[in-house]
Formats: structure tokens, C-alpha cells, sequence
């Protein structure tokens, strides 16, 4: 049974409190998957995730020999230390923000988890998992990165279930019932009556999860669903790999924001600025010392005149009184 695809959605998030489990859903789209498309077709890929690259900067390293060359400064180096620092950052900074539609920023620690891994994590009604135990395995870096079980149920269609919120209780009862801890982040996924659309999906958090699996947390994770469910080139297996994957990498570690950025140009700007303000006062210092030596060999090689000669002489009987 092939794996309807989309080219837009959206998502929703419900809320809980500690005493409960919280839990939400995600819909990434209701268009119909192109007739006669392969069985894995979910779609065009949504196009706000392609971006433009930064502009090639290949001009801008012949002006910087260009300073080095033509500087005999210390300050000349300084501001040509300045010019590429800012190049460079500002490069980086293009860069980062090229990818900054999915960032973290709350630090989050690993939850202790007391049960080790359960490769029985995969419940597929409708066969769209190509190979469960190669997918089970692939899930558990999710478990070691974060300390939390997944889980995924994708649930045929069930025509009692006619809304969001019957679907969203489904699975807080579905959790209910079938987990027993609760450190297992459950992912639902509801056939659509029409199979050619892409089904509602829902989310539930144990009660020790949220601490990881916060709003933040699950809106990055419903963001990744939305980049590869949508994309064709992937199996049902990568689609899911990834997506954990990727959901763990990025909530593990806090992203670079531009504040971030921001302060760190401005702790380099400093050092490089202490920096060049000693390498300019060493180079005066340098070049007085050179002028002033050169005075001195000037002064001894030039020939004493008789004025000079009557002059020490008098000096040297003026200092013998």
C-alpha cells in the first residue's frame, strides 16, 4: 500500500501539565498523491526548505593580498586582519542561517532512563515499513542520545475516529494501555480514509520526557517529518530514520543563534584589536630605535672639525675643576 505524499502542512501542538501525559497532533497536508506515481511517492518536496547559496567570494581574496601587500603598517595589518575576520564570519554567519529553519535553543540533558532499549518499538498495520528490524535498529541512536524510547504506531484507518482530538485521546489511551514507563515518546500515525492522502499524526510524551521532549523539542521533530515525508527519494525506513535522527542531533546540542554570533565577533574583534594596538606600538618602538641608531653611526662617521675639537677641550678642562 503506497505512502501518500504532500507538498505543504502545518502543525499543531496540545499541552499538558507534569501530572499528565502531554501530547499533540501534526498534519503535513491533505493534497492527493499523483496517479501513477511509484509507491513511495509522497509528493514534490516542500520548497521552503531550498535555499538559495551565498554568493561566491572569489574576488575577495586578491584584495586581501592586495592589503597585505601594499600595507607596511602595523595598523595596515590590523585593518587587514579586521577585513577578514569580517569576511569570514560574516560567510559563516550566512551559512548557519541557510539552516536556521531548524535550531535548539534550550540546553537539554539525557533522562536517565532505568529500561534498556526495546527493539519491539514498531507496531505497522499498514505495511508501509519495508524492513521493521533493520528500522528498530536504526531507532535506537534516538534512545542513546536522548535516553527516551521511541515508538511508532501507524494505525489503519478506523472510521469511529472522525476528529483530531478523538485521535489525539486515542493515542493518550492507546499509551495507556500498551506502555508500561514512562519514558517512550509514542508517534501515531492515522490512515486517511482516502490513501492517496496523507493521515493525521499525533504524538503522546511519558511523563519523564518532557523534560527533553519539550514544545521546542516536538515542533523541530514535526518539522523534520514535514522535510522527509515529503521526499520521494526516500523508503518508508529512512524517512523515519532520519527524522529521529536528526530530531536528536538537533536537541541535544543548542544551535548558534545570531546573539551568539554576535558576541563572539565581538570578543574576537577585541583580542584582534588588543593585538594589532601591540604590534603597532612594538613596530614604532622598532622604528625609532632603527632611526635613532642610524643618528648615532651617522654622527660617529662624520669627520671632527676644529670647532668640535676646541669644544671637548674646553669641556674636558671645564670638568677637571
Amino acid at each position: 500500500m503506497p505512502r501518500p505524499g504532500t507538498s505543504g502542512g502545518g502543525h499543531r501542538s496540545s499541552g499538558g501539565h507534569s501530572s499528565s501525559r502531554v501530547g499533540g497532533g501534526h498534519h503535513v497536508g491533505r493534497s492527493s498523491r499523483p496517479t501513477g506515481s511509484s509507491s513511495f511517492n509522497r509528493g514534490p518536496s516542500m520548497h521552503h526548505y531550498h535555499h538559495t547559496p551565498p554568493p561566491p567570494r572569489r574576488g575577495y581574496y586578491g584584495y586581501r593580498r592586495n592589503v597585505y601587500t601594499s600595507s607596511s603598517s602595523g595598523l595596515g595589518t590590523l585593518i587587514a586582519c579586521l577585513i577578514v575576520f569580517a569576511v569570514v564570519i560574516f560567510s559563516f554567519f550566512m551559512i548557519a542561517s541557510d539552516d536556521s529553519d531548524v535550531t535548539s535553543t534550550i540546553n537539554r540533558e539525557k533522562i536517565e532512563n532505568p529500561i534498556p532499549y526495546d527493539n519491539n518499538c514498531i507496531k505497522d498495520e499498514l505495511g508501509y515499513v519495508e524492513n521493521t528490524s533493520k528500522l528498530s535498529k536504526n531507532l535506537k541512536n534516538f534512545y542513546n542520545k536522548t535516553g527516551i524510547q521511541p515508538y511508532i504506531y501507524l494505525k489503519s484507518y478506523d472510521e469511529t475516529l472522525t476528529s483530531d482530538s478523538q485521535k489525539d485521546n486515542y493515542a493518550q489511551n492507546w499509551y495507556e494501555q500498551n506502555i508500561d514507563n514512562e519514558d517512550t515518546f509514542l508517534f501515531v500515525y492515522y490512515e486517511d480514509q482516502d490513501p492517496n492522502e496523507i493521515g493525521y499524526m499525533a504524538y503522546v510524551n511519558g511523563k519523564q520526557v518532557t523534560s527533553v521532549m519539550d514544545s521546542e523539542a516536538v515542533n523541530i521533530f514535526w518539522n523534520y517529518i514535514d522535510r522527509y515525508w515529503t521526499d520521494d527519494s526516500l523508503s518508508t525506513v529512512e524517512v523515519f530514520t532520519k527524522t529521529f535522527n536528526s530530531t536528536a542531533n538537533t536537541i541535544m546540542e543548542k544551535s548558534t543563534t545570531s546573539n551568539d554570533i554576535i558576541k563572539i565577533i565581538c570578543i574576537i574583534v577585541g583580542i584582534i584589536i588588543v593585538i594589532g594596538g601591540i604590534i603597532y606600538i612594538l613596530r614604532m618602538k622598532f622604528k625609532r630605535d632603527k632611526e635613532k641608531a642610524k643618528e648615532t653611526v651617522e654622527i660617529l662617521k662624520t669627520p671632527l672639525d676644529k670647532s668640535d675639537e676646541l669644544r671637548d677641550k674646553y669641556l674636558n678642562e671645564e670638568g677637571k675643576d
